[in-house]
């Protein structure tokens, strides 16, 4: 498997990927419509697909180390052209249901050939995508892209719609093996950090149908949710299809769990001898072999000895509620905070920080840093309560004056150094600004008030204060006209080439930065199909057209011919890295793709966090 650690292969170092070339590489380029292959195309954008896309990928050897295991599977095929400006008409697609932030929860236990753990139990729009969200779809050309996609990708709705997409209860695409499809799946769960539904997912597939690669994946998801018993059914099976050394201290462990200390003892004396793991994880192996019932073998564990808290030290360590140094959790990926947020034992004060970098992933909810800050109320008392920013949320949801609720969103709206921590802060009040009461009196603060309703798709709650932002002025009125513009299911909110420009020429920053923010929704609102033929000249100044290549493609076709979960991973492969990273057209052609298959909401929701966020 990738390291966890971010790869270093961005946007900016991916190939440049011709049609031709990647129909050549490929043994399985059949399709509906034959696919045009030009010499060259010079002006196209950047491919956003990883480097090696095109290739066939053979599975790659188990790691040494333990946690690190390989999961890899041949890719792709090459799709259609399709002319980048035939944007579908979103009138001619139904809205979605909204939805403020669903998260999925139980498994079904269906069986392989449609697994997932979305279905007939989850309520709620927006839950999941049906058993058809990947029909017609090749599923090693999913499977290719859904692999090299590097994590946590830009947007935090971008990564919902995934997360919906992949934990849909669904039908197993051709040519894939279902369990390794349901492998692909879980995987990129664990790699964007949603390890409930990751768990979730490889436990809705019975033991006696797992892949290789199944068996691997589901590994790593017992360490990241910390279920080492999780781990026991799977060892013996897996240690005989890996040589990943986590397989055998995880003999060693569910040995220690039943009693078994000699056999416990004897693996780790082996694997010692051996030198097949460092003495830290051997030593890390054996205190929670101790803990879980074996005698004898208790080892101090000196976490000076290491500096990286991996996978297996955190699935371990967490497990057996062994007591790791904070700094440890500061350094984990942004991507395993969701994993932190997750993990049962961990004090407040690491969970904290981390549901706030998982709320702007995409992987904690706005109810669930409420709730967060609620039980923080119940541990203390009042003097200690009013010096947390707690004390700042109860005031926005509580207050019994408008104003003080105001001020109590300002306060966490400005907390923290960065971009990331002020979205938290929206994200944190979405559920009071869309309760608070529409005034002109709070005109300023309307455009603040609207970004955080949208952070959490309340877009019926935002357009309320459509009449306060079209009778303010300046400022108030370009950034308000611009989110609800984007965020506009009809066509309530004008949208005009002079009011675009009226924003565009507000926005302060340098100028490459608001030449790019600018782009961005001129091509959302280009695939939302607010932007007409008399835009043609805009779309020039802002670099927002461009030839097609084999991205491009690949969504046009999967969108025309309603391939859902296609069209949500390849949105998802656009938005890898930062929202600095994500040309302008392909912006438009996976806004327009994700339109076309029903994601309307959604699809408003991105474009309303790139005018935000971008």
């Amino acid at each position: 498997m990738p390291s966890w650690r971010n790869n270093p292969v961005r946007h900016a170092r991916f190939a440049f990927l011709l049609g031709a070339s990647l129909a050549g590489a490929l043994p399985l380029a059949a399709q509906d419509v034959p696919a045009a292959a030009p010499a060259a195309e010079p002006a196209a954008p950047k491919s956003l697909l990883p480097q090696g896309f095109e290739e066939p990928v053979a599975d790659a050897p188990a790691a040494p180390l333990p946690g690190t295991d390989g999961v890899a599977a041949p890719a792709s095929t090459d799709a259609p052209f399709i002319r980048p400006r035939a944007l579908p008409d979103p009138a001619a697609t139904a809205a979605a249901a909204q939805a403020v932030d669903p998260f999925a929860i139980a498994a079904t236990g269906r069986s392989l050939e449609i697994a997932g753990p979305l279905g007939s139990l989850v309520t709620g729009p927006g839950a999941g995508y049906g058993l058809n969200t990947f029909a017609g779809s090749n599923g090693r050309f999913v499977a290719g892209v859904m692999r090299r996609m590097d994590t946590p990708i830009a947007s935090r709705w971008a990564h919902i719609v995934l997360r919906r997409a992949l934990l849909s209860e669904s039908l197993t695409p051709r040519d894939v093996n279902s369990g390794d499809w349901v492998a692909e799946r879980g995987w990129l769960l664990l790699r964007m950090g949603e390890v409930d539904g990751a768990k979730a997912l490889l436990d809705s597939v019975p033991l006696d149908r797992f892949s290789r690669k199944l068996y691997l994946v589901a590994g790593q998801a017992a360490l990241a949710a910390a279920d080492l018993p999780g781990l026991c059914p799977l060892a013996p099976t897996a240690q005989a299809l890996s040589t990943d050394t986590l397989w055998k201290l995880a003999n060693a462990i569910c040995a220690g769990m039943t009693g078994d200390d000699i056999t416990a003892a004897n693996v780790f004396d082996q694997l010692r001898d051996g030198e097949k793991a460092n003495d830290f994880d051997l030593l890390l192996a054996e205190r929670v072999a101790t803990l879980s019932g074996t005698g004898g073998r208790a080892a101090n564990l000196d976490w000076t000895e290491v500096d990286t808290l991996t996978p297996y030290r955190f699935g371990l360590a967490t497990a057996a509620g062994l007591k790791v140094p904070p700094e440890f959790y500061a350094k984990l990926p942004v991507q395993q905070s969701g994993w932190v947020v997750r993990a049962p034992g961990l004090s407040d004060e690491i969970r904290g920080p981390a549901l706030r970098r998982a709320a702007v992933q995409g992987v904690a909810s706005a109810q669930e840093m409420v709730n967060f800050a609620a039980m923080e109320t119940a541990r203390l008392d009042t003097e200690a309560f009013d010096a947390t920013p707690a004390a700042a949320l109860r005031a926005a949801y509580a207050a019994a004056k408008p104003a003080d609720r105001l001020s109590g969103m300002r306060t966490l709206w400005e907390a923290g150094d960065s971009a990331d921590d002020h979205y938290a802060g929206q994200i944190e009040t979405a559920l009071a600004a869309a309760s608070f009461p529409v005034d002109k009196r709070y005109a300023d603060d309307a455009p603040m008030l609207i970004g955080a309703m949208l952070s959490a798709g309340a877009a019926d709650a935002a357009l309320r204060w459509w009449p306060v932002i079209d009778d303010a002025s300046g400022a108030t009125h370009d950034n308000g006209w611009a989110l609800l513009a984007a965020a506009d299911a009809g066509t309530r909110v004008p949208v005009t080439t002079d009011r675009f420009k009226d924003w565009a020429k507000g926005l302060s920053g340098p100028k490459a930065v608001t030449k790019h923010r600018a782009a961005l929704l001129l091509a959302g609102l280009g695939g939302l199909g607010k932007a007409g033929d008399d835009w043609d000249g805009l779309r020039d100044d802002y670099e927002v057209d461009a030839p097609a290549n084999s991205w491009t493609r690949a969504i046009d076709a999967a969108a025309k011919a309603g391939r859902t979960g296609e069209v949500v991973v390849l949105a998802a492969s656009a938005l890898q890295g930062a929202w600095a990273d994500v040309p302008p057209a392909h912006f438009a052609h996976l806004v327009a793709a994700l339109v076309a298959v029903g994601r309307g909401h959604e699809a408003r929701m991105i474009v309303a966090e790139a005018v935000m966020r971008a």
